[in-house]
């Protein structure tokens, strides 16, 4: 599958519960949604790890869309986990746009970057892509700002960091390392507000 029609996917479907919360001022209905797909992946992996071998011919057969070889979490796993915790641990003025910055700065690092991303600064980490991932966030940063009690400077600074932390060749999987990071973050920034 061509990287921005994976991309275009996850935003549409990654918005849905940062959206909600956003529109109905309450953490249960994002809750809800969540856990019925956590619940979901969850038992998608147990059954990949159970039968691996029809999990390698899902990889033979669709291989461009999963990508995951058997034994390891999917990145949907990793990013309705992260964004589980989110939902449980922080408040809707840190966890709507650490979810939001979850999605787009993915999004944007991974069109941009693998379309443009030229001058490497780590491994498959380009200063396009990350450049591209800060863009996203910020027009996001200035979609969701009116309808957040927060400044926009406040926004503007956790898309930065969500898009540094993309950057970073870390070991664990950046759907759960840039979400749950992004919101402590956030958390730190908005305590004194």
């Amino acid at each position: 599958m061509v990287i921005w029609k994976r991309k275009i996917y996850r935003i549409l479907m990654g918005s849905l519960v940062p959206l909600i919360y956003l529109l109905t001022n309450s953490v249960f209905f994002p809750l809800i949604i969540c856990s019925f797909f956590l619940t979901l992946l969850l038992a998608l992996e147990f059954e990949r790890w159970k039968n691996p071998g029809v999990w390698d011919y899902v990889l033979r057969k669709y291989g461009r869309i999963f990508k995951t070889p058997a034994g390891k979490l999917t990145g949907d796993t990793y990013f309705m986990i992260s964004t589980f915790i989110i939902l449980i641990f922080f408040n809707k003025h840190v966890a709507v746009p650490s979810l939001f910055f979850l999605v787009f700065g993915d999004a944007g690092s991974g069109i941009i970057g693998s379309k443009f991303g030229k001058i490497q600064i780590f491994p498959g980490k380009s200063f396009e892509g990350f450049t591209g991932g800060f863009l996203f966030n910020f027009l996001i940063s200035l979609l969701i700002f009116k309808f957040l009690n927060l400044p926009l400077y406040l926004l503007i600074f956790g898309s930065l960091f969500a898009s540094f932390i993309e950057l970073l060749p870390l070991k664990f999987d950046d759907n759960l390392t840039v979400g749950i990071s992004t919101a402590i973050f956030m958390n730190f920034l908005t305590s004194g507000l």
